[in-house]
């Protein structure tokens, strides 16, 4: 299974913008707390003229008091609205950072129906060739599929993308008679679905930091070009080679 971790200067930005945010609440709490103000009256002349200053003084900052929450609530919805705006934007750069997974360039065989050669190229999230092999396969489409693990939007902002392993390529049939009855061959990648992939997907309903863990799969036509397969936030799709 493979985790990619996404962290560059939108990260660091972004995370920034959370930290005034978070400040900015702090503030407008510490804002809310002030103005109270308590004292006590002396009797005698020097002592009530100083209780009596000290008292304006405080009566002056007590009257304030509705000023600071007014600032304190603004100060919290412009914190709240910079939070929210950081999870939306880092959210939206997570579901846009698709990674190239493999090529695939596929042919059909001319003399036998439902038969087709796959050549079949893979990478890794750094876009470094892992592999690259010819596979003959049957059916009337090539299918890659993966074990998708979707990680919550929160944790976008660390720059935690969702994790990803391509596990089979197999074909699929048109006519739903010969997919029910007819040979298949399924070619195993990067050993299949691990233990790994098995336990998050049986406590993934009951896991604050994971979202889904599912089956994903993308198949096309053997029409001579060449697709590149990518990962993205949801799942597997293929694009023709630019």
């Amino acid at each position: 299974m493979t985790i990619p971790f996404v962290f560059g200067w939108p990260q660091v930005f972004l995370l920034l913008i959370a930290i005034v945010g978070i400040l900015l609440l702090i503030n407008a709490f510490v804002s809310l707390r002030r103005g109270r103000w308590y004292g006590y009256k002396h009797e005698g002349g020097e002592e009530e003229r100083k209780f009596e200053r000290h008292r304006l003084r405080r009566l002056s900052r007590f009257r304030l008091r509705w000023g600071r929450l007014l600032g304190g609530a603004v100060l919290v919805f412009f914190a709240i609205s910079l939070l929210w705006l950081s999870l939306l934007v880092q959210t939206y750069l997570g579901l846009t950072s698709d990674i190239k997974v493999a090529r695939v360039h596929s042919t059909a065989v001319a003399n036998v129906p439902h038969l087709m050669s796959v050549d079949l190229t893979l990478y890794d999230q750094n876009g470094k060739q892992t592999s690259e092999q010819t596979y003959i396969i049957n059916g009337d489409e090539w299918m890659l599929q993966g074990d998708i693990i979707k990680f919550p939007t929160w944790l976008n902002i660390f720059g935690l993308h969702s994790g990803y392993k391509l596990t089979r390529l197999e074909g699929r049939y048109d006519d739903p008679n010969l997919e029910a009855n007819s040979h298949h061959v399924v070619v195993v990648l990067n050993g299949g679905d691990d233990n790994f992939f098995k336990t998050v997907q049986e406590q993934a309903w009951t896991s604050p930091v994971v979202q889904a863990a599912y089956g994903s799969g993308t198949f096309i036509q053997p029409d001579g070009k060449t697709y590149d397969v990518f990962v993205s936030q949801t799942g597997l799709y293929a694009a023709p080679e630019k």
